[in-house]
Order: C-alpha cells, then structure tokens, then sequence
C-alpha cells in the first residue's frame, strides 16, 4: 500500500527507532511467527524511506527520549500505542484498517527493543505479541483479538515492573509520549483535515497509552503517584475530542493542548524527584 507523505521533518532522536509491524499478506498464507516480523521490518523500512525520504516521519521531530528506566518506559510505549490502534481498529469494525496499520506502522519492530529488555532482565512479550498479530491477521474474530490483546497488555505491564521504574521515572515516560502524541499530530493534521493517517493514528496511540498509564497511577495505593496520575488526567480532560475517530477524515484545527498537556507532564514529574 502507498501513501502520500508530507515533506519529511527530522527524524526522532533516539538510539533505534522502536517498532513491530507485520506483513498482512504474509499472516494470509501461514501461521505468523518472530521471523515474519524481520519481515515486515524490512518492507516497512524500504516503504517508509520511499515515503518519507532520508529525513523521516513528519511528526516526532525534536523528541527525544529519556535515558534510563523512563525512557525504556517510553520505548515500550511505542509497542502498546500500536497493539492499541490495531486492536481499536479491529473491534471496531474496520479490519482491514487494523491489518494496514501492523503493515505500514514502524513504531514496533520487537529486534529493536530486545538489548533494553536484556539490560532489565525483562521478560519480554514475543509470544504474546506474535498471538496478537496472528489473530488480527488471520482475522480471528473479536473475542479472539481481545483475549490476545489483553493478554499482551499484561505482559508489557509486566516488563515495566522489570525496570523498578521510580514515580519520576513513570511521568516522565507519561510525559514524552503525550510529547510524542503531539508531534504525531502536528505531521498528520494540516488544519483541521487528516492528511496522514497513520501519524493522526500514531497520535492517539500515544495519548491513549500516556493516559491509560495515568489512570493507573491514580488508582493505585501510593498517594503522591496518585496525585500525580490525577493532576496528569486533568490536563487531558477533553484531549479525546481531538480523535472523531481513527477512521476520521477529519480532526482539530487547535490541538495546543496536548503539548500544553505535555509540559504539565513533565512538571508533574519533576515534583517527585
């Protein structure tokens, strides 16, 4: 499949780009397994560079990661923001949109993040996301995709835990992907029209993970991480409306307040060091 791009900005500055996409025509013929997904690294590489050129995607540029546990908090947000518009797409209804997505998305490729799951001595999740990509990909139905993607929710859960991360540690992490959900945004949507749905898309899985991660955080036990995830849901409070849809063909005009969000993020964070 091939998509129009906008004019390339610089790429994210992070050690290796983190991804895992899949090839859907692949997934059609035979059981999906790891090595299928050095595949769809090579074929979304060769398209992205196609589209985007040298300079990479049009959103992200200028984030760059934290070293440590959050920025290792933040990689695997790459992964759970994709798991997360696939498996949105899908139970949607729109599963061919969620095939096109694993297919064309470079956000996670699971050979880029293995050294930092060796640093943490992290389980990993390559079972659980090789179950997940099949069921979307094979088309397995909805109970099936959501068994699978509830499945791999918990395993990356688990890899977080692996990192011993601090507070400040998981609102920073909170704090660049609402940074990144930004960028993405900016580079798929040109006044109020989606012009590249896959960063509109990108957007939302970022904001989505970030905001789920909050929630978390103000339901637990701890009262200032608490606190924290609450003051963080505050400053989403509304931030849905810039998504119609992951379908949509348009959007905000004004999506300021995600990186106002962001900012506050990163304040919130700095509190618990």
């Amino acid at each position: 499949m091939t998509k129009t791009k906008a004019p390339a900005a610089p790429r994210l500055i992070t050690p290796r780009r983190i991804a895992l996409a899949t090839v859907a025509g692949i997934s059609v013929t035979h059981s999906y397994g790891v090595q299928d997904m050095f595949v769809g690294k090579a074929y979304a590489e060769t398209a992205s560079k196609a589209e985007a050129g040298e300079g990479g995607e049009a959103g992200e540029a200028g984030v760059v990661l934290s070293e440590g546990p959050a920025g290792f908090l933040t990689k695997l947000g790459y992964f759970e923001g994709t798991y997360r518009i696939a498996a949105s797409l899908y139970l949607s209804g729109a599963r061919d949109g969620a095939k096109a997505h694993l297919e064309e998305s470079h956000h996670a490729f699971y050979e880029d993040i293995e050294d930092s799951l060796a640093e943490y001595k992290a389980i990993g999740f390559a079972r659980e996301a090789e179950v997940f990509l099949a069921a979307v990909n094979e088309d397995k139905g909805n109970v099936a995709v959501t068994e699978a993607y509830d499945a791999l929710m918990t395993a990356i859960d688990g890899n977080i835990i692996s990192a011993s991360p601090s507070g400040y540690d998981r609102l920073m992490s909170v704090h660049e992907l609402i940074k990144l959900a930004a960028a993405e945004y900016e580079g798929g949507v040109t006044e109020g029209a989606v012009d590249i749905v896959i960063e509109y898309r990108d957007s939302w899985g970022f904001y989505e993970t970030a905001r789920a991660r909050a929630e978390r955080l103000a339901r637990g036990t701890d009262v200032s991480l608490a606190k924290a995830g609450a003051d963080v849901l505050a400053q989403l409070e509304g931030v849905e409306a810039l998504y119609p849809s992951l379908t949509s063909d348009t959007a905000a005009v004004d999506a300021s307040q995600l990186s106002v969000a962001a900012g506050w993020a990163e304040i919130i964070a700095l509190r618990l060091k």
